[in-house]
């Protein structure tokens, strides 16, 4: 897997923008910005007539300013609250656009992406970038531009004003800014250390609930619960503190910030007994100036809060472009696989999951033949799931070549080449779906006679009628309404609709009773009829009329042959062999 493209801060906040930029939010955006503005705008304007007010309406008694004052007021809360609704839906309505395509380019990235990526992520990692980080990124992104458009108009507004009106006393007060920006700046890399802090902590949350979740059987069975409560309350404890980290940092900035505005106000103040004795200043301009210079404080202040909200959302934003930047499944082939090829042939592979560690499989050499079923025996580790890997093509091995009819599987397309292998897993994965789009799994149009069929010849019809919606049943969360051998049933009836000319059965028999054992190994039999089979078996009574049995052992063949010839040889086969039914 390629290393993670570590984007700087800027880089990765102009590619969140260009989210923003996208014409089907554009204009929305841009009529919750205009909402922003007029809700600023009101706030100012507030207070701006207060000077009329105090100068014309109480200092010289005009009754016209007087009356015509609570219809102002009336009317520029109603402007505001119209412009508060709709920037506020707005921008709701951008923040969820953008949750939906950062969600959906994780999705369509963890579909891509090759299986070393997954074998290096934990799932609560992954689920935790769809669910709480994309979140927090758009939720971090549209904060950080409301506020901004907001809170930076009312600044502009107040400046403009303060300014306007007596430039002495606004430039005493300004004074105070390059501090505040220092202090800004000192404060934004310690928020995005503890934002990232708290990214990985709620992974580590979210992996734990869902093994504590998952595996609630085996934590009960093994007496696991005080230790799940204690590895629990580790990762939870750490999450709490980093918390409390970016907490500590916003609470520790936003009152110098506050302090040092009011140091510059009481110097306003100071001087600004001066300008009144000189009439140079109005008492309707002092007041007005005055709950202004006060006023600034609540926009500054959020405009500072913004950098631990946006330095949140940056840290999300980073880790996501990471995972969706990563490279993909490596598929250049251009081949399409339109039947069964004569021979698949595997030249000197060799294969380790980690570079420097040990080989999985060792310089493995076999042919298998049309029609042939292949059974791969062996203790566990020895190479046979791995094997099959290889050929499917969710690994490509580091040396060596796996042929079809004389061509390299690599120039076969991925889709072509998996779409042909029918594969049934050791660990049956169904979808929390109905029984028939589980068996007709991906399928746009279903056969519902081919549907039928294969349920039958999976043994898996006599339960499916029994269940009170036929095929139309809801099955939960991977199979969890079926028994272990109902579930298995499934899988392999998803197999025999797919009707591929390659079959690969991992252990696809191994939690099965013995009386539906027998009715799979005669479906199965049915199944693998003029196809190309290999099979991973646990128990060797289900492969002794195998075409060819081929005996791994640490990632090499050590054996291979018919059953009653490796019995024959006394070798590690028919050592396997005694062992299992000396257990039995």
């Amino acid at each position: 897997m390629s290393k993670l493209n570590k984007k700087p801060a800027p880089k990765t906040f102009r590619r969140l923008l260009s989210y923003f930029k996208a014409s089907d939010v554009r204009y929305v955006l841009l009529i919750a910005i205009i909402g922003n503005l007029i809700y600023a705008a009101m706030d100012a304007w507030f207070i701006v007539l207060i000077k009329p007010l105090t100068d014309e309406g109480l200092m010289k008694n005009n009754m016209d300013v007087l009356n015509a004052a609570p219809l102002f007021i009336i009317g520029l809360f109603a402007a505001r609250g119209l412009a508060a609704i709709i920037s506020t839906y707005c921008m709701a309505w951008v923040s969820q656009n953008i949750v939906q395509k950062l969600r959906q380019q994780l999705i369509e990235s963890y579909l891509y992406l090759p299986s070393r990526f997954f074998d290096d992520t934990t799932s609560g990692q992954l689920i935790s970038k769809v669910t709480f980080n994309t979140q927090q990124v758009a939720n971090a992104s549209a904060e950080t531009i409301a506020k901004l458009v907001r809170e930076g108009a009312s600044i502009i507004y107040a400046v403009t004003y303060l300014f306007y009106t007596n430039w002495r006393l606004a430039t005493i007060y300004f004074v105070a800014v390059p501090i505040i920006a220092f202090l800004v700046v000192i404060t934004s890399k310690r928020f995005k250390n503890v934002s990232r802090n708290i990214q990985d902590a709620m992974g580590g949350v979210t992996q734990t609930t869902q093994e504590i979740v998952e595996g609630y059987k085996v934590v009960k069975t093994f007496g696991g619960e005080s230790y799940e409560t204690d590895r629990f309350h580790k990762i939870v404890n750490r999450n709490r503190q980093q918390n409390l980290k970016l907490i500590l940092t916003k609470a520790t900035s936003v009152p110098l910030i506050q302090l040092i505005a009011a140091l510059a106000m009481s110097v306003v103040v100071y001087y600004a007994s001066f300008e009144l004795k000189n009439a140079t200043l109005t008492p309707g301009e002092f007041i007005s100036m005055f709950i202004m210079m006060g006023w600034i404080f609540r926009p500054l202040r959020a405009i500072s809060n913004l950098n631990s909200v946006l330095q949140q959302g940056l840290a999300g934003a980073q880790d996501i472009f990471e995972t969706v930047d990563q490279d993909r499944e490596l598929d250049t082939g251009t081949k399409i696989f339109n039947e069964s090829p004569q021979t698949i042939s595997l030249d000197k592979v060799s294969f380790s999951y980690q570079k420097n560690h040990s080989k999985v499989i060792d310089d493995l050499s076999l042919t298998i033949k049309k029609g042939e079923t292949i059974a791969l025996v062996g203790h566990s580790g020895s190479g046979k799931s791995t094997l099959t890997n290889l050929i499917l093509r969710f690994y490509n091995p580091d040396s060596g070549q796996i042929f079809f009819d004389g061509t390299d599987i690599s120039k076969y397309s991925l889709k072509s080449l998996r779409k042909n292998i029918g594969y049934v897993s050791q660990q049956v994965t169904l979808f929390n779906d109905t029984v028939k789009a589980n068996i007709a799994y991906a399928q746009s149009e279903i056969d519902e006679a081919r549907l039928k069929q294969a349920a039958e010849k999976a043994h898996a019809l006599e339960f499916i009628e029994k269940m009170k919606n036929g095929f139309d049943s809801h099955i939960g969360e991977n199979g969890s309404k079926l028994s272990g051998g109902q579930r298995q049933r499934l899988a392999i009836a998803r197999a025999i609709y797919e009707d591929a000319p390659i079959i690969i059965l991992d252990e696809a028999t191994s939690a099965l009773d013995t009386k539906s054992e027998r009715h799979i190994q005669a479906a199965l039999e049915a199944l693998t009829k003029g196809r190309t089979t290999l099979i991973i078996a646990h128990r060797l009574s289900t492969i002794e009329n195998a075409d060819k049995i081929i005996v791994m052992d640490g990632g090499k063949i050590v054996e291979q042959g018919k059953h009653e010839e490796l019995i024959q040889k006394n070798g590690t086969y028919a050592r396997l062999h005694s062992i299992q039914f000396a257990d039995d």
